[in-house]
């Protein structure tokens, strides 16, 4: 049975679009059609203009004047599916901003730090920019970077961020946006900090702020490549974690001073996370504390969930695949920042970087929304979506049949909350963050978003996180990563959790009970193990070839942007996937019959006892998935778009195709008046 899902989705609805996104030409700047075609009314909207002179430049509206290219398209491009680029005015884009609010649109704007294009086959470069080279970034070689650096100061002392807010309000009065959304750049360094910003002002800021001695002297001290680079190697090799730390202070102090601008206003301030990191990378990594950032005042995060865009190759044909990584990296900010909204972007294509996902593999679009909108966490209360809705990125271009495309999928994403867990559930904990970092540099055992994010991707049924603060609302198989990192009493509450078996995976040099089962990936004290207890069913060793224990090399490389890795000790893919195919024995998720190793199954169960079934296929073909409800059935509803037929279910057995890289949707009712018992 199929049933028509083409409703009001239980979530917001967000947009990244650029000014090409509209007509000019026409009275109401094209903004009826546009919305006919989306065939909805979006919760926000937020004009990408790229360059950070549509702050630096404002000279209030009183003159009409007209905009460069690249605020009339991202990068300057010439045009898009559905018209080329148009020369926008101040005034006409004010009126833009008015038409939208008119129609229940909140209409934000963000620019990203860099200052350099290449448009109509010419190099453009921002005049203001290049007029104040104090806050030009610089890389540990001394390279320019091509953008500013938010945190630097101007050379008479002035703060960018206090000249910043007070420029930003005078752009809030005049267009009368509903806030500011910060972006690449803004929301945190465009570059790791390990790479960037080791500038005399940056340095200066570090040693004043953190109290650090270095054997070096800062003003003019660094006046070659050279130097710039030893610098930078003292710093990161000697005062990481300060360098690190000095970074969050600085960011928090940025949106503290934007945040009080904003809402002094009436206006609201939206945030991009750190570069597709979670709370733990995001602090290592770029320098940031999502807790400071919210602290702060920020309203909302746009997470940047790109996953499957990253999959297909989208950063330049780059082979990654982060997708499971992300799904995690999701979940786990949101167990941070329980009363944060989070925003999914929801990739769909973007012709200045040169990828298309609903045109070029909208399966593995469509797979991403499922699987994100059915993330969740838990507490007291019961289940929250860890997500609130897609930011759509970017939404030009986008024809009528796929934005009801697009709606269908966040109506399957969002319609539904578990009653109960049919999957494991992993612990989150605040304290175990702030003891990763040290715990990080001498061990380089995968973090704990890192195990949950390789289960998921072996087939571990893993969608929900609770913070250890809400442990005992808990039911069910309990998944606890790197447990060495908890404070004595979490780690004893989870030892003592009484509702369901408990796996542990952590270092193998630490001192726990005895426990049912265990086993480790090789023999050295530094080496992940996996520990049993409150098994529910009967276990054996399972069989390991085992990564040989070395000591960590004398370099270990940073990852030089977001597609790379950070750097950690070899993994036995045997360990992993052991630990993988045991959360499956200890939960009630079906069970998948046969050798189908490309298929992922996701369960839980609804509102009403009805089994929400995510099937995903890793497979570039069609794979055949004999499902085991471990019921008898009496009912299978499609969710998804896909089969275009009927399912008749075999007694407790399921038998569907699934589509190459996709994923389809079931919501599956037992026979008999037993509700709340199917899968169990």
């Amino acid at each position: 049975m199929r049933r028509d899902t083409d409703t009001q989705p239980n979530c917001e609805r967000w947009m990244w679009i650029e000014l090409i996104g509209f007509d000019n030409r026409r009275p109401d700047y094209n903004v009826q059609v546009f919305l006919d075609n989306c065939g909805f009314i979006p919760d926000g909207l937020s004009f990408l203009l790229t360059p950070p002179d549509f702050v630096h430049t404002h000279a209030g509206l009183g003159r009409e004047v007209v905009f460069p290219p690249d605020y009339c398209s991202y990068g300057g491009k010439p045009y898009n599916a559905e018209r080329e680029r148009q020369a926008w005015t101040n005034h006409q884009f004010k009126g833009l901003v008015e038409t939208l609010q008119a129609h229940g649109v909140k209409v934000y704007f963000s620019m990203f730090n860099s200052f350099v294009s290449h448009i109509d086959g010419k190099l453009y470069r921002s005049p203001w920019c290049d007029r104040n080279p104090a806050l030009a970034e610089f890389t540990r070689d001394g390279v320019a970077a091509g953008c500013i650096n938010p945190l630097k100061r101007f050379p008479d002392g002035r703060y960018y961020e206090d000249v910043f807010a007070e420029k930003l309000s005078a752009v809030m009065r005049d267009y009368a946006f509903d806030g500011y959304h910060a972006a690449d750049g803004y929301s945190c360094p465009r570059q790791p900090i390990w790479i960037a910003d080791y500038s005399d002002d940056m340095v200066a800021q570090f040693v004043d702020m953190m109290g650090v001695e270095l054997p070096f002297k800062i003003e003019g001290g660094a006046t070659s490549p050279a130097e710039t680079k030893a610098r930078a190697d003292h710093i990161w090799n000697h005062h990481r974690h300060p360098w690190c730390e000095f970074y969050a202070r600085r960011f928090e102090s940025f949106f503290t001073k934007v945040c009080r601008a904003m809402h002094d206003l009436g206006r609201q301030v939206s945030y991009n996370n750190a570069w597709t990191r979670d709370p733990f990378e995001a602090y290592y990594r770029y320098g940031v504390d999502y807790r400071r950032i919210a602290r702060a005042g920020v309203d909302r995060f746009f997470v940047e969930t790109v996953g499957a865009g990253v999959s297909i190759g989208a950063e330049s044909g780059f082979r990654a695949d982060l997708r499971s990584e992300l799904n995690f990296m999701l979940a786990n900010i949101k167990a941070c920042l329980p009363r944060m909204p989070l925003l999914c972007l929801n990739g769909t294509g973007d012709t200045t970087e040169s990828w298309d996902l609903l045109n070029h593999a909208p399966a593995v679009s469509e797979r991403e929304i499922y699987t994100l909108g059915h993330m969740f966490v838990q507490d007291e209360v019961g289940f929250h979506h860890a997500s609130s809705g897609p930011f759509v990125c970017l939404a030009d271009g986008i024809n009528g049949p796929q934005w009801k495309w697009l709606r269908k999928n966040w109506v399957v994403g969002y319609e539904c909350r578990p009653q109960r867990v049919l999957g494991a559930t992993m612990l989150w904990s605040e304290a175990a963050l702030d003891k990763e970092f040290d715990d990080y540099l001498p061990h380089r055992l995968l973090t704990r978003q890192k195990i949950a994010g390789e289960l998921q991707e072996r087939g571990a049924p893993l969608q929900v996180v609770v913070n250890s603060k809400h442990l005992a609302a808990t039911r069910g198989c309990l998944l606890v990563p790197r447990p060495e990192l908890l404070p004595a009493s979490e780690l004893q509450a989870v030892l003592d959790y009484a509702h369901g078996p408990v796996m542990l995976i952590g270092r193998q040099a630490v001192d726990l009970p005895p426990a049912d089962l265990a086993f480790a990936e090789g023999p050295g004290p530094q080496q992940l193990a996996c520990r049993v207890y409150h098994a529910n069913v009967p276990l054996s060793q399972p069989t390991l070839t085992p990564v040989a224990q070395s000591d960590l090399p004398a370099a270990m490389p940073d990852p030089p942007n977001y597609l790379y890795g950070m750097y950690f000790r070899a993994v036995s893919k045997t360990f992993m996937q052991a630990c993988a195919d045991l959360l499956i024995e200890f939960t009630p998720t079906p069970r998948l019959l046969g050798e189908v190793t490309a298929l992922r199954v996701l369960a839980i169960e609804a509102e009403g006892g009805a089994v929400r079934l995510l099937v995903g296929n890793e497979d570039y073909i069609y794979v055949l998935a004999r499902l085991d409800m471990r019921q008898e059935v009496r009912e299978v509803r499609i969710a998804s778009h896909y089969p275009g037929r009927p399912i008749h279910p075999d007694g407790r057995f399921i038998n569907v195709q699934v589509p190459p890289r996709g994923m389809i949707v079931l919501d599956v009712i037992a026979k008999g008046p037993r509700k709340n018992n199917l899968a169990v």
